[in-house]
């Protein structure tokens, strides 16, 4: 792994933040990134990784015992606004994450923003 991956996504095979919200009778994982995201193919090919990790992890007897939740989003953290080609990226994942059960949305700093088909 690669640095400039390391410093964006941190440790590719951990998710990065978990909890449940009960009021809202639903689960947040977050993929948590750092400084600006470029739409580089080493860094998109990460990021699909990372993701296939979350999706794997939530379908686990594991995951599925401690957060019963109805709903799970999986939220892709940004401090700042990625480039275009990872939102496209995203966008496309839209289906598979609701295949494996999560909506997937986007924080770019204070601001949350869910995909529209």
């Amino acid at each position: 792994m690669s640095n400039k991956i390391t410093v964006h996504f941190g440790d590719l095979s951990k998710i990065d933040l978990v909890y449940s919200r009960r009021e809202d009778d639903c689960a947040v994982l977050g993929l948590v990134t750092v400084g600006y995201i470029d739409g580089s193919p080493e860094i998109q090919t990460e990021l699909l990784d990372k993701m296939e990790g979350y999706l794997k992890h939530i379908n686990s007897e594991d995951f599925k015992a401690e957060y019963p939740q109805s709903t799970i989003y999986i939220d892709v953290i940004f401090e700042e606004k990625p480039h275009v080609l990872i939102t496209d990226l995203l966008y496309k994942c839209t289906s598979w994450c609701k295949e494996n059960g999560a909506n997937l949305r986007l924080k770019i700093g204070e601001e949350y923003y869910r995909f529209v088909n």
